[in-house]
């Protein structure tokens, strides 16, 4: 965020992070220097601020990381808001993840909202969606804005409808370009090489989801093992069933019986439950048979033409995320690119340190449209 603020022309009087690499990148690039530092209740911050602008960790209440009610990091959400009520600034802003306002984080949301009304502040919150900003990748941000004495506002400054960049825009000209990109291809041959050729544009390898986006498993052979065609059948039929045949309240699917497989199948199903048991298809669970591999999607192959998934902190592991066009994952440069970062940012001698650093990041773009609209509040 502070290179949103910085970039607006805001006078940084302090930052801190308990990141030890977040800190040491922001004194590379920034012009003030960061002080890694625990914040708490007890916390002290500077006096007769105009701005606070609070980025608590996000990950207990994202769906991607399964809601963790009980992450101890969740309650820096709070602690945000007390330490604003204590110091008072002109202006505050909270971001996380738009996942905030779902039914799981209402209480705690609602939470903050009230300790900041009660000190005087006008409240609202905004969910900012990146693409509207020119980055070109699915993402959703919440901002919670306070402004004190009540002073009311709206947020239509804040709503943007640029041109949409798609990953071509921000993938072209990397060539001869060193500053944290290093390209490691697939070995040819290797297992992720040859789901990685079966992969295309916009596709994933996925045995629980059906449609032109989903490769099964049972697709690429020369990894998995050979299947025939009824086989193949058996299997989708399968993925159909533990789907529309629901034995929980939650989740999205469940393992399913003999039985069941017997009324929608008119062929031997126990004979091919066993074969393809064996072929290491299908798994038991108890009395029930599930397909095996049942993550939602790896391999995602991005596409050109299209926005990227969220670049989020595993953004570089090759078996979540594949390049475009090559048998590879993603660089640094390429990630940071995708967020809206300038080539000259420097980030980690580390590459999985830097796709931390790059994946907890507001995107610049959409961090610098939030500066100047806290910087108009004051």
């Amino acid at each position: 965020m502070d290179l949103g603020f910085e970039k607006s022309g805001v006078n940084i009087t302090a930052a801190y992070d308990n990141d030890e690499a977040a800190v040491t990148s922001y004194n590379r690039n920034l012009k003030h220097s960061a002080i890694q530092r625990e914040i708490s209740d007890a916390t002290t911050l500077p006096s007769n601020l105009d701005i606070i602008c609070a980025t608590p960790p996000c990950q207990g209440f994202s769906t991607a990381g399964g809601y963790k009610t009980e992450d101890p990091r969740n309650n820096l959400l709070i602690t945000s808001c007390r330490l604003i009520v204590n110091s008072q600034p002109k202006v505050a802003v909270i971001e996380n993840v738009a996942a905030l306002t779902n039914k799981r984080n209402i209480p705690i949301l609602q939470h903050c909202i009230e300790l900041l009304k009660s000190a005087g502040y006008h409240v609202k919150l905004q969910i900012l969606n990146c693409e509207d900003y020119g980055v070109p990748q699915r993402r959703k941000r919440a901002f919670i804005f306070a402004r004190s004495g009540g002073r009311e506002f709206n947020t239509d400054m804040l709503i943007e409808n640029s041109s949409k960049s798609k990953l071509h825009d921000v993938l072209m000209g990397l060539e001869g370009l060193t500053n944290a990109h290093t390209p490691k291809f697939l070995e040819e041959g290797s297992k992720h090489f040859l789901i990685a050729q079966a992969i295309k544009p916009g596709q994933k390898l996925c045995n629980v989801r059906a449609g032109q986006t989903a490769v099964p498993t049972w697709m690429i052979p020369e990894v998995f093992g050979h299947t025939t065609r009824s086989e193949r059948q058996f299997l989708s039929a399968v993925r159909s069933l533990r789907r529309r045949n629901r034995k929980r309240s939650y989740g999205d699917a469940d393992p399913i019986s003999l039985a069941e497989i017997n009324t929608e199948l008119s062929s031997d199903a126990g004979n091919l439950v066993s074969i393809l048991t064996k072929k290491g298809y299908l798994r038991r669970v108890g009395n029930l048979f599930d397909l095996t591999n049942t993550f939602n999607g790896k391999y995602r192959r991005l596409n050109m033409y299209e926005n990227s998934p969220t670049v989020d902190t595993r953004f570089g592991d090759f078996q979540l995320f594949l390049h475009p066009t090559q048998h590879r994952g993603m660089t640094v440069r390429e990630a940071a690119r995708i967020q809206g970062f300038p080539d000259s940012f420097l980030f980690s001698e580390k590459p999985n340190t830097s796709f931390r650093l790059i994946g907890n990041a507001v995107p610049p773009p959409v961090a610098a449209k939030v500066a100047n609209f806290a910087k108009s509040l004051v």
